[in-house]
């Protein structure tokens, strides 16, 4: 088999009736004496070179300069015409004449006539979906290629509609493309839900597209499972099918060693005869392999991956091969999400991942690194797969095995009902079997789950949830057919007497909206969210006008309920009610300008990750309790697929604020934290690779006189995977509130100690002193040394003017009178400046710094 991929030789051309005379389809029904000179004329002006594809309408427009630099950054309005509007792709190329030929599409956004030849191949209608035509009787040395896409927004108004779907499904659930292109059904002030304003809808290509020339003997369908037995050794299961005659099946699998040296002993190769039956071949072996070496999450060892390299033969040829990397591990699930791998309990922390962004479909690896980057420097073990998302490409899954990152794999559903049509139906089972058969290889890839507020959407609006078998009969189906030893989950949230019971499954935190019983010890938190405006340079790039406008206050008052400036509220969902779901920024000092307003939302967002995040991590010891310690949480959103005000921990630019320091910091494998109830206590919780031993010392610290009141010391053990209580604080008895709560655990293990910080009273009761901040720096390390206490150390950085783009192994910290702080500066600046200040201290720089 070879992929030729068509990557030049393409053109670009608006159509419709005001514009064009003349259509693809019109030119291809006519004969060539009846089309005339005028309209051929018409036909081939205007037509805009393609540099490189994959690219879909809007790239191609922005690369001529038609469209602003302010649409990449989601102001819209210049951009609407796209959905509204038919195009046309042409693509010139060399073909092999007279060779078995297959054209694929791996990505068309959505609706597309495809033409080769002057002959229609069909159609596709499904965004999540690859197309793939046979060419072979069609493929000439000189070949022409039309894609006419048609408007998503006309074909949508096409489609068949029920009467009983009124107010219960959304008119773009009839087509199969993100829901969040679409024009929201009621359109106000702000953005839309991803963050454009007021809306796009992208069109186009946003895959490659491939001539597949290939063999009679081809494979058409594999399986590779990596299965680990109690005793060590693994078994490496292959089931192939294909089409023709071939002689032998030969599999070559070689596992890395320390330092990239290949290990001999646990490398191997052996070939089978496939089994020939009248429809074609197949096979199905299962091959020992000796102690292999295990692939591990993140954070508690390697990722060990097997090549694993595949061909089949006639004639001494090889005719078809693939190439596929697995990871031997064995996972154990008790009760949904309580996972056991490889023998270690492994809690899930990571974030709800949206689209990386939102101007194109397109995948953009250079956004992947940075994010992985940033997952890693936050602690998190997991990616969730938003169902109201994109499909990813091979490579990010690849790149999650790589790294050790876990995958909750979503179907493609999102908020609220569908149509309980056959046509919708058959659509999302066969992207669902395709999902599973592209993916269930990836030792990632960690359970499957049938979409995104599907049921609790239709529960919040009192509707009928119109197409929930494709959820709870469809997709389980295809799951335990294809891959069965992943647990599949319903939708998310889903469990108990209603879709997002905290008691069971999974829980998405709204109470920031609505209040339910049962909310402080969910059983795990999928979505967290809460609303924070991101850094200071971000919003200004993303705003139109003042951040800080004349007349503006941030008073709250009867009949003015913004809190923020207009001008940043045009930036955020105004349905989604972003402002009910800040943090409690009333505990902070009202704000006289943009940094203290920035800082208010950001420290009161803060506040809440890490109730949440050190409340879930404790647990109850309550036996009413069914959950006990929370399997996980998540972050939602993780990225903003447009720069937006709303709940993002990493903004569109890729920039991390306080929200996201404090997720990494929440998300620390070990943790000391106090719990503030009934008394107040002190817990040492250890979700690390292996037990934790060391000494505490903890008590309580006066803010005004930077003295020590109260301490005490205590050696502990936390084992791997638990939470204990160090000591019940009760005999300390009462104190000042202007004092705070602080504990450092010294480990025996040598790794830097573990420091927690807490309040017993709101902010703006209490006096922060100047710490006096001193700066050293080595080489990519910076140590800060505060002499009284520092109240959120911020850290930035900037590069000839340039302040995007840097990143810290922390920030947005306390320190305690005398703390050395090391922070490592990472990120893609080699030199610049850095500035570092407390919230109520004065800033201090290096002018200088290197990076590695």
């Amino acid at each position: 088999m070879k992929n030729v991929e068509l990557v030049s030789g393409w053109s670009l051309k608006k159509v419709g009736k005001e514009t064009d005379r003349i259509s693809v389809e019109e030119i291809f029904e006519r004969k060539p004496d009846r089309t005339s000179v005028e309209e051929w004329s018409v036909w081939e002006r205007d037509w805009l070179s393609i540099e490189k594809m994959p690219a879909q309408v809007q790239d191609v427009l922005y690369d001529h300069g038609f469209l602003p630099e302010e649409f990449r950054l989601g102001w819209c309005e210049k951009a609407l015409f796209i959905g509204e509007s038919d195009w046309i792709y042409r693509c010139s190329f060399s073909g092999e004449k007279g060779r078995k030929c297959r054209i694929r599409f791996q990505g068309l956004d959505t609706i597309a006539d495809i033409y080769l030849n002057g002959i229609k191949l069909g159609r596709c209608e499904d965004f999540y979906l690859p197309a793939e035509f046979d060419i072979t009787d069609i493929l000439e040395q000189k070949n022409t290629l039309y894609l006419h896409f048609i408007s998503p927004i006309s074909y949508m108004k096409e489609q068949e509609w029920e009467d009983k779907w009124n107010g219960s499904v959304l008119r773009c659930k009839t087509v199969r493309k993100p829901i969040h292109d679409f024009p929201p059904e009621k359109i106000e002030m702000g953005s839309n839900y991803q963050g454009a304003v007021p809306y796009f809808t992208p069109v186009g290509v946003y895959g490659p597209v491939f001539l597949v020339y290939h063999e009679e003997e081809e494979i058409k369908e594999d399986f590779i499972e990596a299965g680990l037995k109690e005793d060590g050794n693994g078994v490496l299961t292959i089931e192939m099918r294909g089409t023709g005659r071939p002689d032998t099946l030969t599999i070559h699998w070689e596992f890395p060693g320390e330092c990239g040296v290949e290990t001999q002993s646990r490398n191997g190769r052996q070939s089978f005869s496939p089994d020939i039956s009248c429809d074609g071949w197949h096979i199905r072996e299962e091959i020992a392999v000796d102690t292999p070496p295990l692939w591990w999450p993140r954070g508690f060892g390697e990722q060990n991956l097997a090549e694993i390299s595949i061909e089949i033969q006639k004639d001494g040829r090889v005719c078809d091969r693939i190439l596929k990397r697995i990871g031997f591990r064995r996972i154990r699930m008790e009760v949904p999400f309580a996972y056991c791998i490889n023998g270690k309990r492994v809690r899930l922390f990571g974030g709800s991942l949206d689209p990386l962004q939102g101007y194109t479909h397109c995948y953009q690896p250079e956004r992947e690194q940075r994010l992985f980057e940033m997952v890693e420097n936050a602690n998190m073990n997991t990616l969730r797969i938003w169902g109201e998302g994109i499909p990813l490409p091979d490579e990010f899954y690849d790149e999650c095995d790589k790294r050790g990152i876990l995958v909750w794999q979503e179907f493609f559903l999102g908020h609220g009902a569908y149509p309980d049509s056959e046509k919708i139906r058959d659509f999302c089972k066969k992207e669902a079997e395709y999902l599973v058969r592209r993916l269930r290889h990836h030792p990632s890839l960690l359970l499957w789950c049938g979409g995104n507020e599907t049921l609790m959407g239709a529960e919040f609006q009192g509707c009928f949830p119109y197409g929930k078998e494709i959820f709870l009969e469809d997709f389980p189906e295809i799951v335990e057919r294809l891959d069965n030893s992943r647990y599949y989950h319903p939708n998310s949230p889903y469990g108990g007497e209603w879709a997002n019971d905290p008691r069971e499954g999974d829980l998405h935190t709204y109470d920031c909206v609505w209040e339910y019983p049962y909310k402080s010890y969910p059983n795990f938190i999928s979505e967290h969210i809460r609303t924070a405006p991101p850094v200071r340079h971000s919003l200004e790039k993303m705003i139109r006008g003042s951040i800080w406008p004349e007349g503006f206050t941030g008073q709250v008052l009867p009949g003015n309920g913004n809190i923020m400036p207009d001008t940043w509220v045009e930036r955020s969902h105004i349905s989604a009610q972003g402002q009910r779901k800040t943090g409690d920024y009333w505990e902070f000092y009202d704000a006289e300008n943009a940094d203290d307003l920035l800082y208010r939302f950001g420290a009161a967002y803060g506040k809440e990750i890490r109730r949440y995040g050190e409340q879930v991590r404790i647990g109850s010891r309550n036996p009413e309790v069914f959950s006990g310690r929370s399997k996980g949480y998540f972050a939602c959103k993780l990225v903003d697929t447009w720069p937006k005000i709303y709940c993002a921990a990493i903004d569109f630019f890729q920039e991390g604020y306080i929200p996201y320091y404090t997720l990494k910091r929440v998300f620390s494998p070990v943790l000391l934290c106090f719990q503030k109830e009934e008394s107040i206590r002190l817990w040492g919780v250890n979700d690390s690779a292996a037990d934790v031993s060391g000494i505490v010392k903890y008590g309580i610290l006066n803010l005004i006189s930077g003295q020590t009141e109260k301490i005490k010391e205590k050696k502990i053990t936390v084992t791997q995977g638990d939470a204990v209580p160090v000591d019940d604080l009760a005999d300390l008895h009462f104190f000042s509130k202007d004092c705070i709560l602080f504990a450092v655990l010294c480990r025996e293990d040598g790794e830097e100690p573990v420091v927690c910080i807490d309040y017993v009273d709101i902010e703006r009761h209490l006096e922060f002193p100047e710490p006096n901040l001193k700066l050293e720096l080595s080489g990519d390390e910076l140590v800060i040394t505060a002499e009284r206490f520092a109240r959120c150390v911020q850290i930035a950085g900037e590069q000839d003017g340039d302040k995007f783009g840097w990143l810290f192994t922390d920030n947005y910290f306390d320190m305690l009178p005398g703390q050395r702080k090391k922070v490592k500066v990472l990120g893609n600046k080699e030199y610049g400046t850095l500035y570092v200040k407390s919230q109520y201290g004065c800033c201090r720089k290096i002018v200088t710094v290197q990076t590695s």
